[in-house]
């Protein structure tokens, strides 16, 4: 009755359209797909076909493959549709693998609809990234024709090809040098990880798990790991055999097998378990990676030391190690020391009002050619709280040249995000080099986090009469990396609760600073809680591109916290009733629930995107009409919910994960870290269900603000906010220019009478 009713509201809220839903990328069809199997879909990062349009066209898809895996069999099973108008004779899809042709894919009019599985031959694949491109050539006439006609289409179906691997991992014999390949961002499928303690957690052990937790996941860098906790146990053997040939002969491993495992506890509380040998040789903060006794394919990564302090050392250096040294197994470090980072850092971060080049966020000088011209991505990231005013703008100086005997309509095209921004015209017929051309851009334009500027020529010669003999060898366009980028005017200041700041930055938890705590509160230290509570910061380190760099674990009681910073991850039933008191949605034995009832135009919640991190709704605050039922219990069934809200007396900003058991706890988890469900939290408030498409987000609760910007700017933003303010500003300044144009009145006749 009470999944029932909680699905009711959540269907309610829909339909009245206060809460925005999304509808996940893959389809039902690609459910039941093998293990090792990729979709087009996924690995374009699309679900719409792929067109390939005109006479010649090359679509290249990078397969990723480990170096852990062995492939033994692959398979490209792919689905198309050609347009009828081709010659069949002339008109042909040609696969190459690594640009080594591999299958020739007649393209029949006769039968459009094509399906094809083709043998990718094993031993061309190599570790890494793998280029399948597929060549089309596409002719409606057998003499000359127009090679962009529109009957010269075909589409290749992303959700329902796919690729599958068959074979077996590879017997490991890890180094720490090798960390990277261990945890390999190659890895096909899902990437499970063990996460065990020699005991059930206590609070140092539940930050140490989820240390080691974001220390994968910045390793794996776009694939979150799914955490499992195990409590390891002894097992008690005589056998010779096994106390010979075993590293660990007293761990009993059933539990661990199947997936990679991290060990973490003090040398006294392992000892027991791992062995005396193995004690003799910690000395220190200690790290140590071997192959699993019962499961060589698979390893166990030690991480441990004699003091507790050790383990948290050895912990943080498993996150920050990115040079392949020391190349060996184990190794005893005697400490750590860290340079001071800025607020927020990471490799493509913009410091405030600074001019770049291209070339500092990765960029290399490229040429682009041909009548399609080409496209290059420069990915530049700004601080998550960063705020600008609505007259600001960026400056983007660019340094560009381009080829002669162009057509008039060929150009240069700016997007932002995808989005087109602007555009410059290869105008002159001798061609140009350009030194300085300044283009403004509204900042924005940008948003918080990660942007994409894609650079895209689109070229066309001059001599375009059909049946013409064309040259395009002019067609060039070179964009040089010492173009530069002005930011002026950024400030510090963001409303809050922001959710989808959390998933695309990780704010408010993606400080650097040594001074900026992140507590994480448990309601207990079951392992589905622990387990949900290390994948969730495991996907938190994906995103802020770090490990945490001051992380605490409360168990239970939360009160007296001396941190900004609030996680908080439970069942509805074991958390502190008082903290639930202040979140969007009131849950417990009687949960207060939240309608709206529309009253008049404009009564709806309109998610603006990167407007909202900018200013206020441009048209002004909306008021809404509620309706607020008590509901028995908390409804939540099996769906989990994520809320953020400000913390009171607890901390500033809370984050809370939270659903009606510990199983679903984790389901969720497991859900919430994919692409598709990621991608669409926002708001305050957001559900979803495991094994459910459906994502639910919308704001209910109250905003503030957190940042310190100058005063011009904290002015500007309040105003435009709130049109009464101003209005009551302004009378303020015409009531004390009145008072000060009447006193100098007052002075004047004093003075001259």
């Amino acid at each position: 009755m009470i999944q029932s009713l909680f699905r009711a509201w959540l269907m309610t809220l829909l339909g009245a359209g206060l809460l925005s839903w999304t509808t996940l990328a893959l389809g039902a069809s690609n459910a039941a797909l093998p293990p090792n199997t990729m979709t087009l879909a996924k690995l374009v990062g699309q679900t719409n076909p792929i067109d390939l349009r005109g006479t010649q066209t090359i679509f290249p898809v990078y397969i990723p493959l480990s170096e852990r895996m062995v492939p033994d069999k692959v398979v490209l099973h792919l689905e198309y549709v050609n347009s009828i108008a081709l010659i069949g004779e002339r008109s042909q899809l040609v696969v190459k693998l690594n640009e080594s042709v591999v299958a020739q894919i007649p393209l029949n009019p006769a039968r459009p609809e094509g399906i094809a599985d083709i043998r990718l031959p094993s031993k061309r694949f190599k570790s890494g990234y793998n280029l399948i491109s597929f060549n089309i050539v596409q002719h409606y006439e057998s003499n000359c024709e127009d090679p962009d006609a529109p009957e010269l289409w075909s589409q290749l179906d992303t959700q329902n090809s796919y690729v599958k691997f068959e074979g077996e991992l590879a017997k490991v014999n890890p180094k720490l040098s090798e960390i990277d390949s261990l945890f390999d961002q190659r890895w096909l499928g899902d990437y499970q990880l063990t996460v065990a303690t020699p005991v059930f957690p206590t609070s140092d052990y539940a930050t140490w798990g989820a240390m080691v937790s974001q220390a994968a996941a910045v390793h794996l860098e776009y694939k979150t790991p799914q955490i499992f906790h195990e409590v390891l146990q002894y097992k008690n053997t005589s056998d010779q055999k096994r106390l010979k040939n075993y590293q660990f002969p007293y761990l009993d491993q059933k539990p661990l097998r199947g997936r990679d495992a991290i060990i973490i506890g003090t040398q006294a509380d392992l000892q027991q378990i791992l062995g005396s040998r193995w004690s003799s040789t910690v000395s220190g903060p200690y790290l140590g990676v071997f192959p699993m006794d019962e499961d060589p394919q698979h390893f166990i990564m030690v991480v441990s030391g004699i003091q507790a302090e050790d383990v948290a050392i050895a912990e943080r250096i498993l996150g920050y190690m990115n040079f392949p040294l020391p190349d060996q197994a184990v190794a005893n470090f005697n400490g750590l020391k860290m340079d001071h980072l800025p607020r927020f850092a990471a490799s493509n971060m913009v410091s405030q009002n600074t001019t770049y080049r291209l070339y500092d966020f990765g960029y290399e000088t490229t040429t682009m050619s041909g009548a399609g011209g080409g496209s290059v991505d420069v990915g530049i990231m700004l601080p998550p709280d960063t705020y600008v005013a609505e007259t600001s703008s960026v400056d983007l100086n660019l340094h560009f040249a381009y080829g002669a005997g162009m057509r008039g309509d060929s150009v240069f095209n700016i997007f932002i995000n995808g989005r087109f921004e602007n555009v410059v015209r290869l105008s002159e017929i001798e061609g140009e080099a350009v030194r300085r051309h300044t283009i403004t851009i509204p900042t924005r334009s940008l948003k918080p986090g990660m942007n994409t500027l894609t650079f895209a020529a689109r070229m066309m010669t001059d001599s375009s009469a059909e049946c013409q003999l064309r040259n395009d060898a002019n067609l060039l366009f070179t964009l040089y990396d010492d173009t530069t980028i002005e930011f002026s005017g950024l400030d510090s200041y963001v409303e809050m609760p922001n959710m989808k700041l959390l998933a695309t930055t990780g704010y408010p938890y993606s400080y650097n600073d040594d001074g900026e705590t992140t507590v994480v509160g448990l309601s207990s230290n079951d392992s589905d809680v622990l387990a949900a509570s290390w994948t969730l910061m495991g996907k938190l380190a994906e995103v802020m591109r770090h490990v945490s760099t001051d992380l605490q674990y409360r168990l239970g009681d939360l009160s007296g916290l001396d941190s900004d910073n609030l996680i908080v991850v439970g069942t509805v039933q074991g958390l502190d009733a008082n903290l639930l008191k202040l979140a969007p949605i009131k849950l417990g034995e009687e949960s207060l629930l939240q309608y709206a009832r529309a009253a008049e135009a404009g009564q709806q919640p309109r998610y603006e995107g990167s407007r909202l991190w900018i200013n206020a709704d441009e048209y002004g605050a909306r008021e809404f009409n509620y309706v607020n039922p008590s509901l028995q219990g908390n409804g939540l069934g099996d769906f989990g919910l994520l809320m953020q809200f400000q913390g009171g007396d607890y901390a500033n900003t809370v984050t809370l994960f939270t659903a009606g058991s510990g199983k679903n706890l984790l389901a969720t988890s497991r859900e919430l870290i994919t692409p598709e469900i990621w991608s669409n939290v926002q708001g305050d408030v957001t559900a979803w269900k495991a094994g459910e498409e459906e994502v639910y987000a919308r704001s209910l609760g109250e905003s503030y603000h957190i940042g310190q910007p100058r005063f011009s700017n904290w002015l500007i933003y309040h105003l435009s906010a709130d049109p009464w303010m101003f209005i009551g500003v302004l009378l303020l300044f015409l009531l004390l220019l009145a008072l000060f144009i009447r006193w100098l009145l007052t002075r004047f006749r004093e003075t001259h009478h």
